[in-house]
């Protein structure tokens, strides 16, 4: 068992390295006792993190083997936020800015097309509730309220804070997604990437209720 690691994450790992495995090996492989970590595999279990199998080997009990479930897998680390920034620095020097301002309205255009039919022919303020709200699945705690300008869309929790840090082009999605399925003209008045603590934008609402 290593210093400062839990228990708990260390039966993850070694789970994930061995693939299946017996509470009594785990046991022994992390030198702890066999109850403490049939303890944690209950837990894991519970938690829906650990699946168990029973697996027959001679004329004895079978033994029970653990592995890990698909849900397992957002427990480990990701650099998924690294890979795109990598990916983006390499479109950038491939084809300049202009490049990533391209790649920016296709993925706007892209999420637009695949929520527009869900919005076709709704008043305006309607749209934008189904809009902020499609916003917010991903994760951004987005919100709407009224400005005196129009709506103003506050995303608090950016998913992409730390690309769009480095590549302020991120966050055009938000802008053109909503210019896009509203018609309506959008301004950025916050912005992550001028270290404000958010990003907002204000969505002017059209003279005429569509």
């Amino acid at each position: 068992m290593i210093a400062g690691r839990s228990t708990r994450m260390e039966v993850l790992e070694l789970l994930r390295r061995k693939g299946r495995s017996s509470a009594e090996s785990i046991a022994n492989d992390l030198a702890v006792t066999t109850n403490a970590v049939r303890q944690h595999l209950t837990n894991l279990e519970r938690d829906g993190l650990v699946g168990s199998q029973p697996e027959r080997s001679g004329r004895g009990r079978p033994s029970l083997l653990f592995a890990l479930t698909e849900r397992a897998d957002a427990v480990f680390p990701k650099r998924y936020g690294q890979l795109a920034t990598m990916v983006l620095q390499e479109v950038q020097e491939m084809g300049g800015p202009q490049a990533l301002d391209e790649v920016f309205e296709r993925v706007a255009a892209r999420h637009a097309a695949a929520i527009e039919r869900d919005i076709e022919g709704l008043a305006f303020d309607d749209k934008m509730k189904r809009i902020v709200a499609w916003i917010g699945r991903a994760g951004t705690l987005a919100e709407q309220t009224e400005a005196p300008e129009g709506i103003k869309v506050t995303i608090h929790n950016c998913p992409f804070r730390n690309t769009a840090l480095k590549f302020p082009q991120v966050c055009t999605i938000t802008p053109q997604l909503i210019s896009r399925l509203t018609g309506a003209a959008v301004s950025q008045s916050d912005s992550i990437h001028r270290h404000d603590p958010y990003c907002s934008f204000v969505v002017q609402r059209p003279t005429t209720t569509q």
